[in-house]
């Protein structure tokens, strides 16, 4: 699903930087709500009557883990229409700069692009993408956007008061296990951290003699795989990235208590964390060499194809643990989740737009969400229907408790300047190069300079 390679290089970084003076942070991490009822009209109710666009071409920029499902949206979106969508394949972690030096060629190529959300904002300022707030209104019988699940529609598609793209990819953590080890070991699944801690400490000195071990922690320094580790203990534990004001608490209590948390668990994991990356993790977990893997909710429909897996039927799912303390609660980070825009130079804008519209509607979602194509639900229709409970029973119900509760990245463009920092940070806590408190410290001043510059 992710490669290792950060997604915010220091290219996409230096061009964000030209391009934006100063910009104050705008988004802070806090937990949404409970999601809407789903739209009373049918996903098949909501289809509108096919356009003929046999002839005419687009382009769609897609990242590579999310390539057989847009193989089958162009199939489908052709057979519906006659239009033809040529598919460019981009690694994760290039899909950022693709973007912006697409939109910056005297021959763009590009008509819909994949925008991971935290890029949000950096793509907005660079004037990459089109504002969809009007079309998204306009198409609302179509597209229905109350249906989408609330604590992923705003993050994934709102900057400055506007809608840019079309949510696409609903992702969140959730916690895997192997029934038969935690079994074996009389051990039931972690509802704290401290759970966590004690199932992996007693598996690895259990097992590691047999290559078997508690957890696979990701690690690998790309922020979406070490940040992801990170803010799920931070929002376990009550923890915030930003204050009420918009202003860094990166060393915050909470936060201090939830790297120590990872620098202890990291002990017990598959060696070495800082190298484990998504492939790793996933692996690992997929042939039953560790017991616990936080991973995106399609690792469960990965778990029961005879292709993949050597664990059918024995594993299962609960969403994230909490921490300790006042504000301990179940807060997953928001992690990765994708959303499809319109680019600001795309070469066949009109065609663009009723691909976007097709995608858009909750009966394409719901064909997605069953053909192990690697996107995740994005609506309440599809994560509460029959048809996707009966395709992944175990992970709807957790995931439908993790999306409750789950805390949004900030999507302001300073976001991959901050999130590199806190990588460097992070990683030299878990070398040992630093305490959990000098380490939070250290991202705390530095997220202060990059939020206020000059101050």
């Amino acid at each position: 699903m992710l490669s290792s390679k950060p997604i915010f290089s220091r290219v996409s970084i230096q061009k964000l930087f030209i391009i934006i003076l100063i910009l104050i942070i705008g988004g802070i991490l806090v937990g949404c709500g409970a999601s809407p009822a789903p739209a009373t009209d049918s996903p098949a109710a909501s289809a509108p009557e096919s356009v003929d666009l046999t002839g005419q071409k687009i382009t769609y920029l897609a990242i590579t883990p999310h390539i057989q499902a847009a193989k089958a949206l162009a199939d489908w979106f052709k057979e519906e229409t006659g239009a033809v969508v040529q598919i460019a394949e981009v690694p994760y972690g290039e899909v950022l700069d693709q973007t912006l030096e697409d939109i910056s060629s005297s021959t763009p190529q590009y008509d819909v692009v994949t925008i991971w959300y935290p890029t949000l904002g950096a793509l907005v300022e660079a004037d990459a993408l089109v504002d969809l707030t009007e079309f998204i209104n306009e198409n609302e019988a179509s597209i229905q956007p109350d249906d989408f699940i609330t604590s992923i529609y705003d993050p994934y598609t709102l900057y400055d008061g506007k809608r840019w793209g079309i949510p696409y990819d609903g992702d969140t953590h959730v916690l895997f296990y192997r029934k038969s080890l935690l079994e074996k070991h009389n051990l039931t699944p972690p509802e704290t951290w401290n759970d966590y801690l004690q199932v992996a400490q007693t598996i690895t000195e259990g097992e590691s003699s047999n290559g078997i071990y508690g957890s696979a922690i990701m690690a690998n320094s790309a922020p979406i795989l070490m940040g992801s580790s990170f803010l799920n203990r931070l929002g376990g534990y009550g923890g915030q990235l930003f204050d009420n004001e918009g202003l860094p608490t990166i060393n915050s209590p909470e936060a201090v208590a939830a790297l120590t948390a990872l620098v202890e668990e990291a002990e017990y994991a598959l060696p070495t964390p800082l190298e484990t990356d998504f492939d790793v993790a996933r692996d690992a977990f997929l042939t039953g060499k560790v017991a616990m893997v936080e991973q995106w909710t399609d690792i469960g429909v990965m778990a029961e194809d005879v292709n993949q897996s050597t664990i059918q039927g024995d594993w299962g799912v609960v969403q994230m643990p909490m921490g300790s303390g006042d504000k301990a609660h179940h807060a997953p980070a928001l992690n990765a989740g994708f959303s499809l825009g319109l680019s600001s130079k795309a070469p066949n804008p009109d065609v663009a737009r009723e691909f976007l519209r097709f995608v858009g509607r909750p009966d394409i979602a719901a064909r997605l969400s069953t053909i192990n194509g690697g996107v995740d639900p994005t609506r309440v229709s599809v994560l509460t229907s029959d048809e996707y409970q009966e395709f992944a029973p175990e992970v709807s119900a957790a995931a439908q408790a993790a999306l409750q509760g789950a805390t949004a990245w900030p999507t302001n463009p300073e976001t991959g300047e901050l999130m590199d920092t806190l990588i460097v940070n992070l990683v030299a806590a878990l070398e040992g190069g630093k305490s959990p408190q000098q380490a939070l410290d250290d991202a705390q001043a530095q997220w202060e300079e990059i939020v206020t510059p000059g101050s």
